[in-house]
């Protein structure tokens, strides 16, 4: 019988998957392991009510949508740390690599009452595996299409009071594009725990990587790769935590800091054959947060959860950019085209921010700064009664923000099983908000200062039933929700390094609701072998019709299973195939005409992935080899108009434990 996941992610505090009334997925180290998926976007892929788009090869931006929110109504956690984007608001996961996760927690629904702004669709919570058993050291490496190749070295393990966990891996590829699109990306995740004290442990998480990738979609708007536009991304993160049992009570202390720092620049070469910056963009922002939560369990009946929470964002912009005096640009300027695609800064003043703007005679400089803190109460208690046959978990949060009116949200859910049938009934109502980023609010071309904080609240309703001693599940779930101030913007579905997004794309208020089917089933039929599928029907209604990169039909489904002595004794293989499909949907087009970047049709697709692997007896070698293939069809296909997503490419690889 499969063993019920534990989850932290739904309710704060440590609950089995099958005890929480909120609609939670969880994708596993083993998932990620025998499906071969170096990056986070990839195995999030497949998940029930959550979209990934990706725009091109890898390494290149890649949002998550859950339920048809917007990317930046969708909060992403590692390690429990926010990390969305103070500026644009959403996380972009072109960088985020699978090294050392223990787990992904999908949280689907309003999370509002628990986690404040930006939870409005779900949370995507990545937690880093603690350290076990005897200290070893772990060598991977794989190569493939376009000189693709990656090499992780790993350790872990425990001893005594002290575990330790880590990862750092070099990953690169030339790319599918026939000029500059190279990408690369050094990333190393620890975590190192100590059990100082009976029920106390001290945690702590570092997080480190460093990408560099060709932009030869900065110009797609022109139809022409552009040979020379690059981005280059720092992040780090840091987290100190205390965590202690006291009999029936627990608490946590917390503090982290996460940087993020983009880099943007393009070239062009004068009539001498000398290469000058067009544009140079730095982006720096910060995130500083500290979190008490105290826990009191009322004789297996009640969990009382309590806590604080606050956060420091800030963000600077630099620009470096043309002056408008030749005549290209004095037409761009007539069209109301920028040809940064993100900023145009002129004056502004604002409590919340502040931008100058300095002119030469080629160029012109703009610098931005902007901070915001919030501080956040929260309340939480979780019920089982009669028999653990009903549960019921209510909330409250009250958020103060600078600039903005105190918010205050609730949720509420319960679940109940009919015994004779193993049936769990589950029912939620959520409410959540966001508001607006600093981008949203201050970037003067695209930007509104008007702006009202998204509101949010949401129901959704299911049931959980089981078959055959557990190894069959059926989880049908029906949701709909309601966005006031919906923030609509066409540079929300799109990269952040792209040129030609015309004015009228400028961020406004509208209203919009949101309601569809996910239909999950999971089944064990024999021995090791695992099959799954999944398929989300949205339907979506606003005041300005339309909205992008949101499919109202997808699924997936997949087969995978492990066999023992298949050629001698101690030896093992394994095989994992996933096929997701996606229909029709709108995206912007940025072909369009008379302006680029308006919504246009983009077909559906489906694509297979297959990965398999061969491990060697151990009285041979503790050896591993891989082979992988994404998009085994060659499929062409596009998850964003513009930018192609890769044929079909391979990967041979091996992993060797000491």
């Amino acid at each position: 019988m499969r063993l019920p996941e534990v989850v932290v992610t739904a309710t704060r505090t440590r609950t089995h998957a099958d005890d929480t009334a909120a609609s939670v997925s969880v994708v596993t180290d083993a998932d990620i392991a025998q499906r071969d998926q170096a990056s986070v976007a990839e195995a999030l892929r497949g998940t029930p009510g959550l979209d990934i788009t990706e725009f091109g090869t890898p390494g290149r931006s890649a949002f998550a949508s859950i339920r048809g929110a917007a990317p930046d109504q969708v909060l992403v956690l590692l390690d429990g740390v926010e990390v969305n984007s103070p500026n644009v608001g959403q996380f972009d996961f072109a960088n985020l690599a699978t090294d050392n996760l223990d787990r992904i927690e999908i949280v689907r629904g309003g999370g509002g009452a628990l986690y404040g702004s930006e939870a409005i669709g779900g949370v995507i919570n990545a937690i880093t595996r603690r350290g076990e058993g005897p200290f070893h050291v772990t060598f991977q490496g794989e190569a493939g299409s376009a000189a693709t190749h990656r090499e992780i070295v790993s350790v872990g393990g425990a001893h005594g009071m002290f575990a330790l966990s880590g990862t750092a891996s070099y990953n690169a590829t030339d790319g599918f594009r026939s000029i500059n699109d190279d990408y690369q990306n050094f990333s190393t995740n620890w975590r190192g725990d100590a059990d100082l004290v009976p029920g106390g442990t001290l945690r702590s998480f570092i997080r480190y990587s460093d990408a560099h990738a060709g932009l030869a979609n900065f110009n797609v708007s022109e139809n022409r790769l552009d040979p020379d536009a690059y981005s280059r991304n720092d992040f780090f993160l840091a987290k100190g935590e205390w965590e202690h049992t006291l009999g029936n009570l627990t608490y946590r202390v917390a503090t982290s800091f996460v940087r993020d720092n983009q880099r943007f620049r393009d070239d062009t070469v004068d009539e001498e054959g000398e290469s000058e910056p067009t544009i140079i963009s730095h982006l720096p922002s910060e995130i500083i947060g500290a979190e008490a939560q105290v826990d009191y369990l009322w004789r297996e009946l009640a969990l009382s959860t309590i806590g604080l929470d606050f956060k420091e964002r800030s963000v600077q912009v630099f620009r470096l950019e043309p002056a408008e005096d030749d005549e290209e640009d004095l037409e761009d300027a007539r069209l109301g085209i920028n040809r940064v695609g993100y900023y145009r800064f002129t004056r502004i003043s604002h409590r919340r921010g502040f931008a100058e703007e300095e002119d030469d005679a080629a160029s012109e400089i703009a610098r931005f700064n902007a901070n915001r803190s919030n501080v956040a109460v929260y309340g939480q208690e979780q019920l089982r009664l009669l028999d653990d046959q009903l549960r019921a978990v209510g909330g409250v949060r009250y958020d103060h923000y600078d600039g903005f009116s105190d918010q205050v949200t609730w949720s509420g859910s319960g679940s109940y099983l009919v015994r004779p049938t193993q049936t769990r009934l589950r029912v939620g109502y959520a409410e959540g908000f966001r508001t607006p980023t600093f981008d949203e609010l201050f970037e003067p071309t695209l930007g509104n200062p008007n702006l009202e904080a998204e509101e949010s609240w949401e129901l959704d309703g299911g049931i959980t039933q089981d078959l055959l001693d557990g190894r069959l599940r059926f989880e049908p779930t029906y949701f709909y929700r309601e966005v006031h101030n919906f923030i609509e913007e066409t540079i929300d579905q799109l990269p952040g390094p792209i040129a030609g997004v015309p004015e009228e794309a400028r961020a406004h208020n509208v209203n919009a609701r949101f309601q569809g089917v996910e239909l999950a089933a999971r089944a064990h039929p024999i021995g090791t072998v695992t099959l799954w599928a999944n398929y989300t029907y949205l339907n979506f209604v606003t005041d300005s019709g339309t909205l992008l990169n949101r499919p109202r039909h997808r699924g997936a489904a997949g087969a995978n299973s492990t066999f023992a002595d298949v050629f001698t004794a101690g030896d093992a293989a394994s095989a994992a195939a996933q096929v997701y499909v996606v229909a029709h949907r709108d995206s912007a087009d940025p072909y369009s005409q008379p302006e680029p970047f308006m919504p246009s049709d983009l077909g559906s697709y489906a694509r297979v992935d297959l990965a398999l692997a061969y491990q060697l007896p151990a009285r041979w070698a503790p050896l591993t080899v891989t082979a992988t293939v994404r998009n085994l069809f060659n499929r062409d296909y596009q998850e964003a108009i513009g930018f192609p997503a890769p044929p079909a490419w391979f990967l041979i690889g091996f992993r060797y434990v000491l």
